[in-house]
């Protein structure tokens, strides 16, 4: 049971959150830059979108646990700071990983240290469409910071791993509606 003291103590541990910027627009020269809070936002209203799309498809989704794991997929960032995929080599990532799962454990109740390992995995279809939906987020961050005239995000569309659709034909469209707004082509193709 999670008592007053305990809604407190999570709610301060993840308000770090709203302040620290995402390093990658930081580290091209945009500025302000969007917070890893405001990131988390827009993953989950991408994902609640996406829930809606593959429901009309006929697709059983359970949107709580959707909307769960996109508000919490990044909470261990409120104690490591955004490290960025351009520096995170494998040898990084599987560290960084142990360092964010002991955060996780100390930081939330079981069951919502539980919803955020499962996004980490991605072996479920609601941390799949998560997972789509952290990088469609990003890819149409990237079309809202061109569009304001922001430079140095070319980088962006020549990096395959932007474009990761969990193997949901959803998120594939939705990556595609994107390329052709900005007018590029899949990276690679």
């Amino acid at each position: 049971m999670l008592t007053p003291e305990r809604i407190i103590d999570i709610a301060q541990a993840l308000d770090p959150l709203g302040d620290l910027p995402r390093t990658g627009w930081v580290l091209r020269g945009v500025r302000p830059a969007e917070s890893i809070a405001a990131h988390t936002y827009g993953v989950a209203v991408v994902a609640m979108l996406m829930v809606d799309a593959l429901r009309a498809e006929g697709q059983v989704v359970d949107g709580e646990r959707v909307l769960r794991m996109a508000l919490l997929h990044d909470a261990a960032e409120a104690r490591t700071g955004d490290i960025p995929m351009p520096n995170k080599t494998p040898g990084v990532d599987a560290a960084l990983h142990e360092v964010e799962r002991a955060v996780i454990a100390d930081m939330l109740p079981a069951d919502l240290a539980e919803l955020w390992l499962e996004a980490e995995r991605h072996d479920s279809l609601e941390a799949r469409i998560v997972k789509a939906a952290d990088k469609l987020q990003m890819m149409i961050k990237v079309l809202v910071y061109e569009k304001q005239g922001r430079a140095g995000l070319e980088e962006y569309w020549h990096n395959p791993k932007n474009f990761r659709d969990a193997g949901l034909p959803v998120a594939r469209a939705v990556f595609q509606a994107i390329l052709e707004r900005a007018g590029r082509a899949l990276p690679g193709s």
